[in-house]
Order: structure tokens, then C-alpha cells, then sequence
């Protein structure tokens, strides 16, 4: 009989070898051949899921990137904790995640810096819409909190778009200056940053 096989669970597998793959050795130097044996496949077994390398990049990117953003913005959507306590466990997993999963974080910078900052293409065009999609979820909690006073009037668009760039920044210290940030992670200012990008409003303060 037939060996069942789980595409969905089989590309994972790859994208999670072509992460490792590509942040070892740069995506330009790496081969699908390299990602086939840390994968523990043949080349052709890659092949059957994926065209290219283009396309093996762009989908281990999104699985990642998409599992990484919701897995923080959940904290934010939790029912229980008040609003600058879920902004406070939002910037955890956040900053949790980029431990976890340093070789993505590695791998796309290594991406931006080859391809340009100005580069039109699909890396970006996911990328931008991955940033749109977890602004928009943040700021519905924004709104929400506006709406039902525990926050103060301010415009929600722009403190969503701030703490998504405040991650970003910490992320990027967390890559080149590990030992530094940890220390400074301790102190709770990066969090405090975070809560203070929303100002609640004159009852709960």
C-alpha cells in the first residue's frame, strides 16, 4: 500500500530546510540541491512542490513571517488582561519569536540587503501585505479599546503602525547585539515603550 503523504506537513519540512539552508549560506549561494538534503529528500522531491528557488523563498518566508505575527497579535486579541497588560505580552512573543526563529530573521535581512531596499518584487509585494494584514488586526484592538473606554481618543492607524516599526527595531537588536539586548529587556523600558504608544483613557490611569 502506498505511503500517505501530508503535502501540507511535506512543505513545511522544506521551508523549514530552506530557512536553515538559506541563512547558512545566503539564498544567492544556496542551491535546491542543499535544501533537498536537509530535508532528507531528493532534489526532485523539492521540485514537485516547488518551481524555484524564487518560490521556495517566498513561501518559507510567508509560512514563518505568518506564524510569527499571529502568534504575537493573538496575545493582543486575548478577552482576558487589560489593554496595556496584552500590549505588554504582544511585545514578548514578539521579541520571543525573534530568538526562536533567528535564522528567518537573518535570512531576510540577508534578502533586503541583496535585493535593494527600493526592489519592486514579490518578496516585497508578501512582505507588505503580511505588515498591512497584522496593522490592520492591531488597530482593530485599538479601536475596540477606544470604543469601549479603556483607551483615549488617538489615532489608532498610526500607534498600530508605530508598534509594528518599535518591533521591528527591537528585532533587529536582538540579531546584532543579543547579549546587550537581553540586558536591557530586563529592565522592562522596550515594553514600556509599547504600552506608552497608547494612551488609556483618565479612568484606568
Amino acid at each position: 500500500m502506498p505511503k500517505i503523504v501530508d503535502r501540507t506537513e511535506r512543505r513545511a519540512v522544506l521551508c523549514q530546510a530552506a530557512v536553515a539552508v538559506f541563512a547558512e549560506q545566503g539564498y544567492h549561494r544556496a542551491t535546491m540541491q542543499a535544501v533537498a538534503e536537509r530535508a532528507g529528500v531528493s532534489k526532485g522531491g523539492v521540485y514537485e512542490y516547488f518551481d524555484s528557488k524564487e518560490q521556495l523563498l517566498l513561501a518559507s518566508a510567508e509560512m514563518l513571517l505568518s506564524a510569527a505575527f499571529g502568534q504575537s497579535i493573538a496575545a493582543l486579541e486575548r478577552d482576558s488582561g487589560t489593554l496595556h497588560e496584552r500590549l505588554e505580552s504582544f511585545a514578548r512573543e514578539a521579541l520571543g519569536t525573534a530568538e526562536d526563529w533567528s535564522e528567518l530573521c537573518l535570512l531576510l535581512l540577508q534578502v533586503w540587503a541583496e535585493l535593494g531596499p527600493f526592489e519592486e518584487g514579490p518578496l516585497r509585494t508578501m512582505m507588505g501585505r503580511l505588515y498591512r494584514e497584522s496593522a490592520d488586526r492591531v488597530q482593530a484592538v485599538l479601536d475596540a479599546a477606544i470604543e469601549n473606554g479603556e483607551a483615549a481618543p488617538h489615532p489608532s492607524r498610526a500607534a498600530a503602525l508605530a508598534i509594528m516599526a518599535s518591533l521591528d527595531g527591537m528585532v533587529l537588536q536582538a540579531i546584532l547585539v543579543p547579549d546587550e539586548f537581553r540586558s536591557a529587556l530586563a529592565t522592562g523600558a522596550f515594553y514600556g515603550w509599547c504600552r506608552s504608544l497608547v494612551p488609556v483613557a483618565a479612568t484606568e490611569e
